[in-house]
């Protein structure tokens, strides 16, 4: 690779500048007249990324692309020991997540799961990470509500409804994927409404906190597979519906 070409291809691109600049005025507003304008530099950070991954922005080339990857997954990796050591050392001598500890777990979650059902779909495609991801977590949730409630059989069969639709549409998706995706769809919507996310009411910190962790873990392996599922094709056949599940 010569010089010239690496200088041509990490060139300030107007795309770069403006992101930049908004980084930058962001970062400036935020820590001299309100930290609400931290969204800003957000935005000058993270919104080229996204408009890429949604293919609305095509301004790199394959090398850049490769390079950019490479880079996210090297902040993942930091990004979540960090977030790991902040929790063990806050809560260090206690078993349990709270106070400042609940930040880092809501930034693990979601850093956590970005990668697992990204990396599911890419493998596997819709139908089969959308099925995995619904019994992985279906069982995750299971074990939850049975360590909370073993000797209360009633609260433990009550709550043991919840987690039915996981397995019910992990074994759907291989049949009527699309189906499948609205019920998810609608299944994300209802719990949200049941469980009172949309009202925060006069809840502190730290109970929003929990209230976003847990609507985070809940949450979205039905939207990420509802939404996924409805990107896929025509019904499978009985012979590929058995190799999705």
């Amino acid at each position: 690779m010569t010089s010239s070409s690496s200088a041509r291809r990490w060139r300030a691109s107007p795309v770069g500048t403006v992101a930049g600049a908004l980084t930058v005025t962001g970062l400036l507003l935020a820590t001299t007249v309100d930290m609400r304008f931290l969204v800003l530099a957000a935005l000058g950070t993270f919104g080229p990324g996204v408009l890429r991954e949604l293919h609305w922005l095509h301004d790199q080339d394959e090398f850049q692309r490769q390079a950019a990857r490479r880079a996210g997954y090297h902040a993942y990796l930091a990004g979540g020991i960090a977030a790991v050591l902040v929790i063990a050392g806050v809560q260090a001598g206690s078993v349990e997540i709270a106070g400042l500890a609940l930040a880092a777990a809501l930034v693990l979650a979601v850093m956590w799961l970005t990668w697992l059902f990204s990396c599911l779909l890419d493998f596997f495609g819709p139908q089969r990470a959308a099925s995995r991801t619904l019994v992985v977590f279906g069982v995750f949730w299971l074990m939850f509500v049975v360590l909370s409630h073993l000797k209360n059989l009633g609260s433990l069969l009550a709550e043991g409804l919840v987690v039915l639709p996981f397995f019910v549409l992990a074994w759907a998706t291989g049949r009527w994927p699309r189906v499948a995706g609205v019920a998810l769809l609608l299944v994300a919507a209802a719990t949200i409404v049941l469980f009172g996310w949309l009202h925060s009411g006069d809840l502190d910190h730290e109970h929003l906190l929990i209230r976003a962790l847990t609507f985070v873990i809940f949450e979205v392996p039905l939207l990420a597979s509802g939404l996924a599922l409805l990107r896929t094709g025509p019904p499978a056949s009985p012979d590929e519906a058995a190799k999705a599940c």
